[in-house]
């Protein structure tokens, strides 16, 4: 059969591990010399139907999805391809993101000048004096109500029931599985990590103005405030400000301290 490849595929690849390449290269040569009926009773491929024309073939520690189709032959066209990893830190696992600092260079400031501050001060708060909240006064929380949740009733949690997990199931992770990486392996983020690029965190839109922190444990930890385009105020959930995010790139936004401190970055 020939086999075809989808793009949201081929996004996904950078996060496979070498075993789970390995067997995704072994599924391709076993698709390409087998006809249809052969192909779904090869034992050794651990494929299932998962429903309607859509199965599900086992990696190392992944699962592999396609589905096969017909025009002048048949062909298989792999759909989507989710990763199962555990890091080395006593085992904690690290949720599977195709948009990995770790495998893609290009997310990674030791590797990619342009989103290091230490290499570019546009995006450095201590040479950049728009980008820091102790100097821009339309930034700061203590100087800016809007942007402030103490003040600003419409992005407390407390008070906007819309923002609020507690009561709002659709951006709560424990209730709705698709925001949940735990239950949703396919959940591509975004996710925070610390600068030595391990994951730490992740985040869940609750509107245009506020994201929610949660825990790779899925617990609560804060929320974001939209200040403008390139600028995010982090709070924790007593309404204190806790740091915030600047803008590096189109993918890529950078993670400070209250004290202007470069702790992270956000992908």
């Amino acid at each position: 059969m020939k086999v075809l490849v989808s793009p949201e595929f081929n996004e996904k690849l950078s996060a496979l591990n070498s075993d789970n390449i390995q067997s995704l290269s072994k599924f391709i040569k076993s698709a390409e010399s087998l006809d249809r009926n052969n192909l779904l009773i090869e034992s050794s491929l651990g494929i299932s139907l998962l429903s309607d024309d859509i199965y599900i073939a086992k990696l190392p520690s992944g699962r592999l999805f396609f589905t096969i189709g017909e025009d002048e032959d048949d062909y298989l066209l792999l759909m989507d391809v989710t990763a199962i990893e555990s890091n080395d830190r006593g085992g904690k696992r690290e949720f599977f993101t195709s948009s990995n600092p770790k495998t893609n260079e290009s997310l990674n400031p030791k590797t990619n000048s342009t989103i290091n501050p230490k290499l570019n001060s546009a995006i450095n708060p201590k040479f950049n004096s728009s980008i820091n909240p102790k100097l821009n006064s339309s930034i700061n929380p203590k100087l800016n109500s809007a942007i402030n949740p103490k003040f600003n009733s419409s992005i407390n949690l407390k008070f906007n029931s819309s923002i609020n997990p507690k009561f709002n199931s659709s951006i709560n992770p424990r209730m709705n599985r698709a925001l949940n990486p735990k239950m949703n392996r396919s959940y591509g983020g975004p996710y925070l990590y610390d600068t030595s690029l391990n994951q730490d965190s992740y985040l869940v839109k609750a509107n245009n103005d506020v994201d929610l922190i949660y825990s790779t444990n899925i617990e609560l930890l804060g929320f974001l405030v939209k200040a403008n385009e390139n600028v995010k105020i982090e709070f924790d959930l007593n309404n204190k400000f806790a740091g915030y995010l600047v803008r590096a790139n189109e993918q890529v936004w950078l993670r400070y301290s209250a004290s202007n401190e470069w702790v992270g970055l956000l992908v």
